[in-house]
């Protein structure tokens, strides 16, 4: 029995390792600029002139090469010629590469500083040349590579990333766990901890002193990642998480070795589900990949129970985590077509957002609800591309299960082309038997927006709206006060915090503002619940125009019965360059446990506070180099998306994102209390 087990491409084939490289962050003067910060905190940042290294050799050695005070004095008689020195400058900054003009010419614009959500070419070169290559064919950038031939693609990974990498599939089988598995007891289920989106860790053991002597248990690498998002399902002895090479791992909790792995068909971004059986052990474990194929798999083994793909549209994905509720799995579903609108010539937009609900046994589609109606033609674009509308309106948050009523809640996005419709930047309950929407409602109207919008765009695609991209990222929180009255409490990108009436069809109790907004919040991707107290982080990422008030990014808890505010911690940046490194903006969610509220930041810190007055118990900065327990070269980077996972005596979190403007990283991360003993 093949411990990485491997589904099944559309040809056919299996799907193979993936390769990573590790590119260290230093002196590397390509058209670049730099910023005065502590040298393992040095981000590059592309310049228009990115060309000039390539088309004018001569200067890009005289800007790139070490200055006197840098170097030892060269002697005539032993030093290198000159000629020597521009053909080792060449090779350095390989200018005769064939896929340096390539890259230039089609993927600099927005990975040289560009459009918002790209990473930087920093981050792509982590992935590996075969990576790249499996992304320009048919992963993130197919449809902005879709006019290149094979081999421009492969000149453009290859010149981008190492072919030499260790794969993903070899680095499991090097690093196997030895003796029998026992999958163990649930104790963090799903994204939101429980079906409510609580956020809240009841299986956590940490008191005051043993978060205050929190240290590194031990640390895994994602081979052949800049990323890693997938926030990790536990049980008693297991940790379950995808990685960016599409591989889902079954981690020992104690040691880091591999239990199993299995390999997706495209990347995993969502957090698992895991499925228990009466006596609560866990049994099945539910995701989906980027690529909007849904698995089920057997925990004991990793062997495929069904998978199914959801995909409706070619550029649809999921994103949100898929939510398991008697014997239904709910899926979000989201698209990348937000992002190829900005290109030109594409004909913008018909995506619809939406969830499917799947039957887990089968794996059988049982309904799929639609946010926006079907698009339909609106003419063309400056440039003769036909536009289409409405459409977008995604769901990128896990849904909430509210068993007493039998509906299912989840926030959506904003439309991606012209007009702009009701059930955009909403909340929205639908019954979980049928798919029939409840109610809905709509706390921004007139949110149309896309790639092409803002001041990177390239403006042709962009719908009249033009904004204000205040999506629902986070999801509702059904909780029941103290009062015994169920609230509904929603966070949104607008740094805006509303209560609404499940009762009455979901109707505005209050409103309040906790941030001033931002493109990642004002509320990114999620808060938590404990009793009477709600717990917010806020991003608060400059740069939209539409934000509200001063910068507000940090920790706030807030009374949900009275509406007072019981504590607020604001982060202050820790540098003054405008970039993510010195950003405390908390844009992950939080999580909180009867002592502790944890929370992380763009810039790459693990933070708790205390639970009653925002005292901070401890604080952890992940941007550094990890030795791993499977031997990949790992770093830490920006924390956000996935929220940290408290159980027993560990706490969990990833670190690395790579989208706008974040910092790259490759790295799972479990912390313990010191112990005297050890």
């Amino acid at each position: 029995m093949p411990i990485v087990r491997c589904a099944s491409l559309d040809d056919g084939s299996t799907r193979q390792g993936l390769n990573k490289t590790w590119i260290k962050q230093g002196r590397e003067c390509v058209g670049t600029e730099r910023i005065n910060l502590p040298k393992q905190h040095i981000p590059t940042r592309r310049l228009a002139g990115e060309l000039l290294c390539a088309l004018i050799l001569t200067a890009a050695i005289s800007a790139c090469t070490p200055g006197p005070s840098e170097t030892q004095p060269m002697m005539a008689e032993a030093g290198p010629s000159i000629d020597a020195m521009i053909q080792a400058e060449r090779k350095k900054l390989r200018v005769d590469h064939p896929g340096r003009q390539l890259y230039i010419e089609h993927c600099a614009d927005c990975h040289a500083g560009g459009a918002n959500e790209a990473p930087t070419r920093e981050a792509i070169a982590m992935q590996g040349s075969e990576a790249i290559v499996r992304s320009l064919a048919f992963g993130v950038m197919q449809s902005q590579a879709a006019h290149l031939s094979p081999i421009e693609r492969r000149d453009i990974a290859e010149y981008l990333g190492d072919p030499t990498a260790e794969s993903a599939i070899d680095n499991v089988q090097a690093n196997l766990c030895e003796g029998s598995f026992d999958p163990g007891m649930t104790v963090w289920e799903r994204w939101g901890a429980d079906a409510r989106n609580h956020r809240y860790a009841p299986h956590s053991d940490l008191d005051r002193e043993e978060i205050a002597s929190l240290e590194l248990k031990w640390a895994f690498g994602f081979p052949g990642a800049a990323r890693a998002r997938s926030q990790p399902a536990a049980t008693t002895t297991t940790l379950f998480t995808g990685s960016q090479s599409g591989l889902v791992y079954a981690l020992d909790r104690q040691t880091g070795c591999i239990r199993w792995a299995f390999a997706a068909q495209a990347e995993v971004r969502t957090s698992p589900s895991l499925q228990s059986g009466p006596d609560g052990r866990a049994e099945r474990l539910y995701f989906a990949d980027f690529d909007a194929n849904v698995y089920a798999l057997d925990v004991a083994t990793g062997e495929a129970i069904w998978t199914v793909s959801v995909k409706d549209h070619p550029a649809g994905t999921s994103t949100g985590s898929p939510v398991l509720h008697e014997g239904r799995l709910f899926v979000p579903m989201s698209s990348l077509e937000v992002v190829d609108a900005y290109t030109p010539e594409y004909e913008c937009c018909t995506f619809r957002g939406g969830v499917t609900a799947l039957d887990v046994e089968t794996g059988d589609t049982l309904w799929r609800m639609y946010t926006v109606p079907e698009a339909q033609e609106r003419g063309t674009n400056s440039v003769g591309a036909r536009q289409f509308g409405p459409s977008g309106a995604p769901v990128w948050n896990p849904p909430t299960i509210d068993a007493d009523r039998g509906l299912l809640y989840f926030g959506t996005g904003e439309n991606y082309s012209s007009p702009a419709t009701e059930m955009s930047d909403s909340i929205i309950a639908v019954s979980m038997e049928t798919g029939a929407i409840a109610w809905v409602t709509q706390t921004i109207e007139g949110d149309a927006w896309n790639a092409a919008c803002g001041p990177y765009g390239t403006q042709v695609n962009c719908p009249e709206e033009d904004g204000p991209d205040f999506d629902f990222g986070a999801p509702p929180i059904l909780v029941t006060d103290s009062d015994g009255r169920d609230i509904l409490l929603a966070g949104q990108k607008s740094g805006m915090i509303y209560g609404l009436d499940p009762d009455d069809g979901g109707r505005l109790l209050w409103e309040r503002r906790k941030g001033m907004g931002g493109f990642n919040g004002g509320i990114h991707w999620g808060m938590a619940v404990k009793d009477d107290r709600l717990y917010v982080g806020i991003a608060d990422t400059p740069g939209n125009r539409f934000a509200v008030g001063e910068n507000r990014q940090g920790m706030h808890v807030k009374d949900i019965r009275t509406n007072e505010t019981v504590w607020s911690v604001l982060e202050p940046d820790l540098c003054d360059e405008p970039t993510h490194y010195c950003r405390t903006a908390v844009s992950a969610p939080p999580t909180v446990t009867d002592t502790a509220v944890f929370a992380s930041t763009l810039n790459g810190i693990a933070k708790a506070y205390d639970i009653e007055t925002g005292e901070t118990l401890w604080s952890y900065n992940t941007l550094r180099d990890f030795d791993t327990v499977n031997g990949i070269s790992a770093r830490g980077g920006s924390i956000d998306s996935a929220g940290l996972v408290a159980v027993g005596d560990q706490l969990i979190t990833n670190s690395g994102y790579d989208k706008f403007g974040q910092i790259p990283g490759n790295v799972l991360l479990v912390f313990g209390p010191r112990r005297d003993a050890e």
